[in-house]
């Protein structure tokens, strides 16, 4: 079983292993943000705000951060 890489964004954490080998950037990116705030990262790519990527999101949030 492959490592699970979870994401931070705008306070929420997103389990994204299922997605990795999908993502247009690569699993390599994903990686790179795994266990930290991704925030800034998605939302300075064009096209994050689409339905289909809000979609996504929603699938493989898995609560807030707690503080």
């Amino acid at each position: 079983m492959s490592e699970k890489i979870i994401i931070f964004i705008d306070d929420y954490k997103f389990d994204i292993t299922e997605y990795a080998h999908k993502h247009p950037g690569g699993k390599k990116i994903l990686k790179k943000y795994n266990n930290k705030d991704a925030t800034n990262a998605f939302n300075n790519v064009r096209g994050h705000s689409d339905g289909y990527v809000l979609g996504l999101l929603d699938k493989f949030c898995i609560g807030k951060i707690d503080k």
